[in-house]
């Protein structure tokens, strides 16, 4: 089925992540193991705030540097001096989350823009968009000519701009009506929308909302699915 406004999520779905990475950084930077989750204590309170823009990168990375510990395996102690990491140290750890955005998929997002309204709705941060703008979006050349994000999406919806994630029913609410602004369409017509994500919460978050959804898995190839 061809749709007339398709809306991507980046990691899982654009962006080939690893979030492990990340922790496992963190750690060898000081971090204490037991904060060492996405979900739960005071390390996943600063990765959530930054998400939201509720932090600047300078204190997203100060804060993480205030929960290191002295730790050996930091590649800035020697001997008996132990500093904490640096915020380049942090914000390196931070973005090995990021691995890929194969070209294919840039090549992909450039062709349905051609036909269609493609947006991105993602739980992001500044560090992590930067990055793919950075190594992916904006760099290279694709069939489609120089990679150039704004030939990839008619508009980008970012958590730490909306100071919203999903799967709050609001950061949906919010981009749906830009998105049907922006496409003179109006809500009766949101059966013309698909949502594609690699989480389940965020999917049936959507599907509330009344459009239609693409659960990504990982042996969903969506660039050979929606050509």
């Amino acid at each position: 089925m061809k749709f007339t406004n398709y809306i991507f999520d980046l990691g899982g779905v654009i962006l080939d992540i690893n979030m492990q990475k990340a922790l496992d950084g963190f750690k060898a930077l000081g971090v204490p193991e037991e904060e060492l989750r996405f979900d739960a204590g005071e390390t996943a309170k600063i990765m959530q705030n930054y998400q939201l823009g509720k932090l600047t990168t300078e204190q997203f990375c100060d804060a993480i540097i205030a929960r290191c510990k002295p730790n050996a395996a930091n590649p800035m102690n020697h001997g008996d001096c132990q500093t904490k990491p640096t915020r380049q140290q942090v914000a390196d750890a931070w973005n090995s989350i990021c691995l890929n955005i194969p070209q294919r998929k840039i090549d992909a997002l450039c062709a349905i823009k051609k036909q269609a309204n493609v947006f991105l709705l993602s739980n992001t941060n500044d560090l992590h968009w930067k990055y793919c703008l950075d190594h992916w979006f904006n760099v290279g050349v694709g069939a489609h000519g120089p990679n150039n994000v704004n030939d990839c999406f008619h508009h980008t919806f970012l958590s730490q701009e909306l100071h919203l994630e999903k799967p709050n029913p609001e950061i949906y609410i919010r981009s749906f009506q830009k998105i049907f602004t922006l496409t003179a369409s109006d809500l009766p017509n949101a059966q013309n929308t698909v949502f594609l994500d690699d989480n389940k919460a965020n999917i049936y978050a959507a599907a509330s909302c009344g459009i239609s959804t693409i659960h990504v898995t990982p042996d969903y190839d969506w660039v050979a699915e929606l050509r």
